[in-house]
């Protein structure tokens, strides 16, 4: 595990984002009480289930 904060299943990596669509999120993350990570993964997961791909 790489920190106390992620789950063995968790993958980890980086991502560069527009400012402007970072404030977005940051501003539902905040809305939704998750971290932006989560908000993140969150809206991913949404978009795949609406658009039924598999993981």
């Amino acid at each position: 595990m790489a920190d106390k904060f992620t789950r063995e299943e968790d993958k980890r990596f980086t991502l560069r984002i527009d400012r402007e669509l970072f404030t977005t999120i940051e501003k539902s993350a905040k809305d939704n009480k998750r971290s932006i990570g989560r908000e993140i993964e969150f809206i991913l997961a949404q978009h795949f289930q609406k658009n039924n791909h598999k993981e």
